[in-house]
C-alpha cells in the first residue's frame, strides 16, 4: 500500500489532522527503511516501487500545505519536501543509499516536531 493510500485510509481511523499527518509520516519513514534495503540488496524493481510511493506521499504533504494560513512555515515545508525529492531521484540514479539517509533525517526531525506538537493540541 503506498503511504497516500495509507493515508487515504487512516483518514477515516483517525481522531485528528494531526494523528493523520503523524500516521502519514510514519508510513513514509518505514517505506525509506525499506528503500534503503532495496538499494543495499539489489532489488532495483523494489527500489523504483518505494521511491515512487514515498514521492507520491511528499507530494501530497506539499499540496496540502496552506501557504496563506502557515506563511514562512509552509513555504519551508515546501522547500525541505522538494529537497527530499530531489534526494530520492538521486538515489534513484546513483543507488547511494547516503541521500535515503539525508531524507530520513531531515523527515525524522519534522516528524518528532509534529509529534510533539501534536501532544500539545490533544492536552
Amino acid at each position: 500500500m503506498s503511504p497516500y493510500e495509507v493515508y487515504q485510509n487512516n483518514q477515516l481511523n483517525v481522531d485528528s489532522k494531526e494523528d493523520l499527518l503523524l500516521a502519514t509520516f510514519e508510513e513514509i519513514m518505514s517505506k525509506l527503511n525499506i528503500l534503503a534495503l532495496a538499494i543495499k540488496d539489489r532489488y532495483l524493481e523494489r527500489k523504483v516501487e518505494e521511491i515512487e510511493k514515498i514521492i507520491s506521499a511528499l507530494e501530497v504533504l506539499r499540496a496540502s500545505l496552506d501557504f496563506e494560513k502557515g506563511g514562512e512555515i509552509a513555504k519551508n515545508l515546501d522547500a525541505i519536501y522538494a529537497f527530499c525529492v530531489d534526494e530520492l531521484i538521486k538515489a534513484n540514479l546513483t543507488n547511494n543509499v547516503e541521500y535515503v539517509q539525508n531524507v530520513k533525517e531531515v523527515l525524522s526531525a519534522i516528524y518528532d516536531g509534529f509529534k510533539e506538537a501534536a501532544k500539545s493540541i490533544n492536552k
